[in-house]
């Protein structure tokens, strides 16, 4: 059905229902990969804080006398703490909250808008009126989820064209050109 031009409002319902599930999924996938980013983040400061934090005396006085080894350490223990600092400047673990709620609530939807279609598929007689109310019971949850979306320092152009990409592989052929 993707394939051909809407002729009825069966077509109709079931292109629109596309759309919207696709809009849904490109945003599911974005809030995980900004996820999976703020969580290396926020683990690769917590080692490097906990290492050079619990590390540092032994290190220090068993060092110290070495120049050598006692500027690395000065460095790793300076890139530590600028790390701590930007953890809690950028409020990295709010962040992390935020995106996984927000992704949480896309892949309910998604998967509610999936399920839809794959009612329709099963039965292409299906009421149109009923199933029309349930399409804008899935707009209103996607505006809702919509509104919840913030502008993060991560999510580049380079960043959402990588999404895409990826969305564009999984639906493959779903996806009218």
């Amino acid at each position: 059905r993707e394939g051909s031009m809407p002729h009825d409002a069966r077509d109709e319902l079931w292109q629109t229902t596309f759309e919207t599930y696709y809009d849904v999924y490109y945003y599911e996938l974005l809030e995980e990969k900004l996820v999976r980013w703020w969580q290396r983040v926020d683990e690769t400061t917590k080692v490097s804080v906990a290492l050079t934090a619990s590390a540092s005396a032994l290190y220090g006085w068993s060092i110290w006398d070495r120049p050598y080894f006692s500027t690395i350490w000065g460095v790793l223990a300076g890139l530590a703490a600028l790390l701590s600092i930007t953890h809690a400047a950028l409020a990295v673990p709010g962040r992390l909250n935020d995106h996984g709620e927000i992704k949480r609530r896309f892949a309910m939807l998604r998967t509610d808008l999936e399920t839809s279609r794959y009612r329709m598929r099963i039965n292409p007689d299906f009421p149109v009126p009923e199933f029309t109310q349930e399409f804008v019971e899935f707009r209103k949850r996607y505006s809702d989820c919509v509104q919840l979306l913030k502008d993060d320092i991560l999510a580049l152009d380079w960043f959402e064209r990588k999404v895409q990409a990826t969305l564009d592989e999984r639906l493959g052929e779903q996806i009218i050109h």
